[in-house]
């Protein structure tokens, strides 16, 4: 029987129920009201991500150091699956069950859980929301999601998932962004109150353009905000772009070749087509001399 979603923000651990003992291990079978109240273990392969889970990106040394530490101590906590005739889908449990194939498990433990499609998108949320897993735009996009497909508002979400309704709103605004701005709050190169503040520009355009001078400065979020307020009259001072230089490849190849070479960061900084400079980085004095060895 499927659970009921109201309340569904209380906690996993009341969501999700109690753990029992580990009993045999087996096939995709039936789901009966007995299997739905114990912990099972069943073979990895017939375990399954959900494709719609909101969490996208995982962090690859978190998940070598979590299957370090299931290759010691096993898995402690049981992933949360649902029955999808041919395997088992995630509900919760996604970074545990890919540190298992890291790990090399053949078997990872189990509680089948019998829920509609709409409360698995609702717990998937709640969990990485609670781990604090997603980034912003994960974030949003699974708002905007719940609300979409399943015709909520955001009271209504506010209500199911026990987040503040501000707190959606103002993560859904974070999607107006431009594609290349969202993917820098994405990758944690700005923060969530940097885009907050780049929203207050009128185009995708100028977003993009001052998210840009954000990065090259190191602007905080403060100085982000003096940015955007006196951004027509920076915009007006910029300096045009620079012809492109001729024979840039070849520039390039050189640049690499000397990196090649040296062992070491190597930049090529041209003013002209004739004229420029060769910036040669070193870490210490033992790698001066190792570079001098090679110049001579």
């Amino acid at each position: 029987m499927a659970a009921k979603s109201k309340g569904l923000g209380k906690g996993l651990g009341t969501l999700l129920g109690e753990v029992a003992d580990i009993s045999k291990v087996h096939e995709i079978v039936p789901i009966t009201e007995e299997d739905l109240k114990k912990e099972q273990t069943v073979k990895l392969r017939l375990v399954e991500p959900n494709r719609d889970q909101p969490r996208k990106e995982f962090d690859e040394e978190a998940l070598n150091e979590l299957a370090d530490s299931i290759r010691i101590h096993g898995i402690i906590q049981p992933l949360i699956v649902t029955n999808k005739d041919a395997h088992y889908q995630i509900i919760a449990g996604e970074r545990r069950w890919r540190a298992a194939k890291i790990a090399g498990l053949k078997e990872v433990p189990v509680i089948i859980k019998d829920y509609t499609e709409e409360e698995i998108a609702e717990i998937s949320l709640i969990e990485n929301i609670q781990r604090r897993d997603l980034n912003p735009i994960e974030e949003a996009m699974a708002f905007q999601k719940l609300i979409n497909e399943y015709h909520l508002t955001q009271e209504a979400l506010s209500e199911r998932i026990s987040k503040n309704r501000a707190v959606i709103a103002n993560s859904m605004r974070l999607l107006k962004l431009p594609v290349d701005v969202q993917e820098l709050l994405a990758a944690g190169t700005i923060s969530a109150g940097h885009a907050k503040v780049l929203l207050g520009l009128d185009t995708a355009e100028d977003q993009s353009s001052a998210a840009k001078m954000v990065v090259e400065g190191s602007l905080s979020v403060r100085e982000t905000e003096k940015l955007v307020k006196n951004f027509g009259s920076i915009k007006e001072k910029e300096p045009k772009q620079k012809e492109e230089l001729k024979n840039q490849l070849e520039y390039e190849q050189v640049e690499n070749l000397l990196k090649e070479k040296l062992k070491t960061k190597v930049s090529i900084k041209r003013k002209s087509d004739n004229a420029g400079k060769i910036v040669i980085d070193y870490y210490s004095l033992e790698e001066i001399e190792r570079i001098l060895s090679h110049i001579k």
